[in-house]
């Protein structure tokens, strides 16, 4: 794609993440719930699920510029991401800094870059946009209004730009997922990947598929992520964290990393095959998962 051509289908499911659980015929089985609770399946090739068209784009500006952040970031992202993938599927571990900050900062994206967690940010910004207007209003007053100005500055700016808030949301959106504290936190984490072939079930996979156990300053905390159906990439505080899952029962920790991914999806999970239908009926979206706006909101903290 090029500006001139910008993309539109933008993929909070990276394909390339998405291709590891493809059959021979390129489909992976994509389970939906495009409306209430009723769980529709179908086979799909990667390139047709996990998007939303012009999730990332900042509207109101040219059609160059309003899809700078798929562009120029979330495809950067995901680019640098596969070639560090390829490297764990191979055995390795990635050793340089710039190998391990791809990797965290993909891991960071997938924990906000959904439909719903976009919209989140949006929400909270607009709020925060609200909740600093005295602040604004009064330097406003001071060092920018002119004769015949707007009165108040919200309506300064939404004369300038209509869209500016929607803007301001999506450049927030990718400062928080290349967040360096975050970033070194997690580069500084010990990583490895947990072999389950030996289990006769396959890892799963959804729009939320990072999970945390525990809060990252907790010595035995860790986060995993499906990197394949017989695959989980772990980074832990404590390196025997990895040792224990990779000495669990293949079966037993497949089953239990299932039930989160799909527990916790909220619009798709996705397999390889339909071996385990009946059990993403039974168990799609059971649990709620606030949105990041929702869980910033809860902390009174503020994204704008």
């Amino acid at each position: 794609m090029t500006s001139s051509n910008p993309p539109r289908k933008h993929h909070f499911a990276p394909v390339f993440y998405l291709n590891r659980w493809t059959g021979p015929d390129g489909r992976l089985e994509q389970y939906d719930r495009p409306f209430g609770n009723a769980v529709k399946r179908r086979r799909v090739f990667p390139v047709g699920t996990g998007y939303e068209d012009s999730l990332y784009s900042m509207p109101g500006l040219s059609p160059d510029l309003a899809q700078q952040v798929e562009e120029r970031f979330m495809q950067q992202v995901d680019h640098k991401a596969a070639g560090v993938l390829a490297l764990l599927e191979s055995g390795q571990m990635p050793r340089t800094s710039n190998d391990r900050s791809s990797w965290s900062r993909f891991m960071q994206s997938l924990q906000l870059r959904t439909p719903a967690d976009i919209a989140g940010i949006k929400a909270r910004t607009r709020a925060d946009w609200v909740i600093n207007q005295p602040e604004i209003q009064a330097a406003y007053e001071e060092m920018v209004r002119r004769e015949g100005d707007p009165e108040t500055f919200e309506e300064y700016m939404t004369a300038r730009d209509p869209e500016i808030v929607e803007q301001i949301a999506m450049q927030i959106a990718a400062v928080l997922i290349d967040n360096p504290t975050m970033g070194e936190f997690f580069n500084n984490m010990r990583w490895g990947v947990v072999d389950v072939a030996a289990s006769n079930l396959s890892l799963l996979v959804s729009d939320w598929c990072v999970d945390q156990v525990s809060g990252l300053r907790d010595p035995q905390a860790f986060i995993h992520l499906p990197i394949g159906p017989k695959r989980l990439f772990v980074a832990a505080n404590d390196p025997g964290t990895i040792d224990t899952l990779r000495q669990a029962p293949a079966r037993e920790l497949v089953m239990r990393r299932n039930l989160t991914t799909v527990a916790l999806a909220r619009r798709y999970v996705w397999a390889t095959d339909r071996r385990q239908e009946a059990f993403i009926h039974a168990n799609f979206g059971s649990v709620a998962r606030p949105t990041l706006g929702e869980r910033l909101a809860d902390l009174g903290t503020t994204v704008a």
